[in-house]
């Protein structure tokens, strides 16, 4: 197997900080990277921590940083700078459901998709997943509301749920004759 040559560009949210950074997923996508665990921690490079309630301004930038996996409350990949490589995977049809999603100092809307009809308690007990793909999310934060972050996808750790639940479907628009 061909290791990347250059991290993936990953940020993580954690109860008061904005993690960003580079990992090297060896020829894995985020959530099997972080749903592996073999190792409890990340290990990522040329990072940049910063509050919550301050995203665009920066702490501290590392050039090494190590941050326990328990400790990520979400994680996206931002539009990377470099294409990834050969990064492909079999995809099934899965059911999407809206869903509202409480976390420690944040808030998800988005959609869980799941195999079948939608169960909760599936997506929260999956002994195969410690984190669940949210998407079509937007994610706002108690500690900065004007701060509203919109992503195709992010990846939620479930120990960090406070509350999961599905939304009512939008009603359909109404045609006009």
């Amino acid at each position: 197997m061909v290791d990347t040559v250059f991290p993936f560009q990953v940020v993580l949210f954690t109860e008061h900080y904005s993690i960003a950074g580079g990992l090297f997923l060896h020829e894995q996508r985020l959530s099997d990277f972080l749903n592996d665990r073999r190792d409890t921690s990340l290990m990522m490079r040329s990072s940049s921590i910063a509050h919550l309630a301050d995203p665009a301004r920066i702490l501290e930038k590392t050039l090494l940083s190590i941050i326990p996996k328990a400790g990520v409350i979400l994680a996206f990949e931002p539009p990377q700078k470099t294409a990834p490589l050969g990064r492909k995977f079999i995809r099934y049809p899965k059911n999407k459901y809206d869903v509202f999603v409480g976390l420690e100092g944040m808030q998800v809307r988005g959609k869980l998709n799941q195999q079948g009809p939608v169960d909760l308690r599936q997506a929260m007990t999956n002994l195969s997943e410690s984190f669940l793909p949210i998407t079509e999310a937007t994610v706002t934060l108690d500690v900065n509301p004007g701060f509203i972050l919109k992503r195709d996808a992010i990846l939620v750790n479930v120990q960090r749920i406070r509350f999961l639940g599905e939304l009512e479907p939008a009603p359909a628009p109404e045609e006009t004759p």
